[in-house]
């Protein structure tokens, strides 16, 4: 049975840092209290593992427990913790994880991790906050399902029940809505599970024609910028069943917010 874990950093990494603020009114400066602009923060550099994106089973430092062979799944957790100024890993923590039997493994992992810690421009090491994603795949398994819920509701700005010129109905309580008969992950479910900041959540008006098929698609809202295009390539490409009046099906202009539920996650 082959298994390897994959091992992905996360962009956008934040220095543990004071910030300098700017006073926006020039004239109410007090000279004497300025603070030099925050200098640039060099990454850290992984000391002890290639970072390449598949390991072999020999090299895989994140290992399958025992529960999860018996489960037969694959999985994947994020982890956050903190660089040291040596270095080393502190205050590792799981953000969630598809199963709760990888969080114990993954966070055994990334302990054993090693860098070159971050620096500022001047060369002084610095703290610097990372989150990772740890994949474990086993062949014969299944793949994890991601926990998407969905709400449609009526889009912002709506005021009357009436259809538009173009004969489009705006969901409102006089209307039976459209329902979500499949919905298709194209990417949205992996890019909301590595949102620390939170569920990973957006909200996208999309039009659903009388014979069930989105078009139309407006962001409304997205919790990060990544997760518009999948989130918007998922609902387009998912299936469902027109919103009605009176009975009958008519295309429908419906809000419909998207989110990563974890409330089975690992914390």
């Amino acid at each position: 049975m082959r298994l390897f874990a994959i091992i992905m950093l996360m962009l956008g990494l934040v220095a543990i840092h004071g910030q300098a603020r700017q006073a926006e009114n020039s004239a109410d400066i007090d000279n004497s209290s300025i603070q030099a602009p925050e200098k640039k923060i060099i990454p850290p550099k992984m000391l002890n593992l290639q970072l390449i994106h598949v390991f072999r089973p020999e090299y895989a430092d994140a290992e399958f427990t025992e529960e999860a062979r018996a489960k037969k799944i694959n999985g994947r957790c994020l982890i956050s913790f903190t660089m040291d100024v040596n270095g080393m890993p502190q205050e590792i923590k799981p953000v969630r994880c598809s199963d709760p039997s990888f969080a114990e493994s993954s966070v055994v992992s990334v302990a054993k991790y090693r860098f070159k810690p971050a620096t500022t421009e001047d060369g002084d090491p610095v703290d610097y906050h990372e989150s990772v994603e740890i994949d474990f795949v086993m062949d014969d398994s299944s793949d994890p399902v991601a926990p998407i819920r969905h709400v449609f509701s009526t889009p912002p700005g709506v005021t009357s029940s009436d259809p538009g010129a173009d004969g489009v109905y705006p969901l409102t309580y006089l209307a039976a809505p459209p329902t979500m008969t499949k919905f298709f992950d194209e990417g949205y479910g992996v890019a909301a599970f590595n949102s620390p900041e939170g569920n990973g959540s957006c909200d996208i008006v999309v039009t659903i024609s009388a014979t069930g098929k989105a078009s139309n698609p407006v962001v409304t809202h997205c919790e990060r910028p990544a997760l518009e295009t999948p989130a918007v390539q998922s609902l387009l490409k998912s299936k469902y069943k027109p919103g009605s009046v009176n009975g009958k099906a008519v295309p429908m202009r419906a809000s419909i917010h998207l989110e990563y539920d974890d409330t089975s996650s690992s914390k």
